[in-house]
């Protein structure tokens, strides 16, 4: 699934070619993928209207408009496409708007776990209405995080990744930041020091951005506009590299599964 480098470089990739931008038309093929796409609201709160800006909270891209946003959610598999017309169109094309003569974005998503809603100018919606702290947040700071995790017992991988405490930390960042950090996954979170929630904070933070900076984790689905995929899959150390030696103490990498997904880690590198 997109973790939220990916998403953050999709903003950035949409935002010159969508940004003070009229959308003049947008066709649906589907009534609904994740959940019923609101057509009716869609096309009269986004339809000829100027995007003043994209905005991501965690993994959703919102899309501002006078009455209200789109949110855009890429799901497993969600893909946005620039063409320069209707065609050609994928099997697993769902929806497309068209911003100028030859700026037409596509939304595929062959897996349909995506979605495609409508925000109003409150900006309350069920979907993103208890989402937690962005790792970017000013809030998100070692103070809070103790505070939020006082007395919990989840192991700090599982922590980490509740969106309702943190949003936008998927599996490859979780990994990969407990590592920079010398954290072991399953270590409670009430139990995590406020030196290691900063520490913590500052190794997910550098993650996230030098992902960012080379384009997002390369993904089989993951695509930005131009049809590019990301490059930083190449500089992971440890996700995905059971039985590979450690960078930085040649012990083997381990891999457990912690609520259904795996975890790869150093058991010197991240003490118990």
């Amino acid at each position: 699934m997109p973790e939220l480098p990916e998403v953050e470089t999709l903003r950035r990739a949409l935002l010159p070619l969508v940004k003070n931008k009229v959308c003049h038309s947008i066709n649906f093929y589907r009534k609904d993928i994740r959940f019923p796409i609101p057509q009716a609201s869609l096309r009269k709160g986004f339809l000829n209207q100027k995007v003043s800006e994209i905005t991501r909270k965690g993994k959703y891209l919102l899309f501002h408009v006078p009455d209200g946003s789109m949110l855009l959610h890429l799901g497993m598999s969600g893909r946005v496409v620039l063409h320069q017309s209707v065609e050609p169109q994928e099997k697993h094309t769902h929806v497309i708007f068209k911003f100028s003569d030859n700026t037409y974005l596509h939304f595929v998503d062959p897996r349909r776990f995506g979605s495609l809603s409508w925000v109003p100018k409150s900006g309350k919606h069920p979907l993103i209405d208890s989402l937690g702290c962005d790792p970017f947040s000013p809030e998100m700071t070692a103070k809070f995080m103790k505070n939020l995790a006082k007395n919990s017992r989840s192991p700090m991988k599982s922590f980490i990744m509740n969106a309702k405490k943190i949003t936008g930390v998927g599996n490859i960042y979780a990994c990969e930041s407990l590592y920079h950090a010398g954290i072991r996954p399953q270590k409670q979170a009430g139990k995590i020091t406020l030196a290691k929630w900063d520490k913590w904070i500052e190794c997910l933070r550098d993650v996230l951005n030098k992902s960012i900076a080379s384009g997002g984790t390369t993904l089989k689905d993951f695509f930005d506009p131009n049809g590019s995929q990301g490059y930083f899959s190449v500089k992971l150390l440890v996700y995905g590299k059971e039985g590979q030696p450690c960078p930085k103490c040649a012990n083997l990498i381990c891999r457990i599964v912690q609520t259904g997904r795996s975890t790869f880690f150093c058991k010197t590198c991240q003490p118990a």
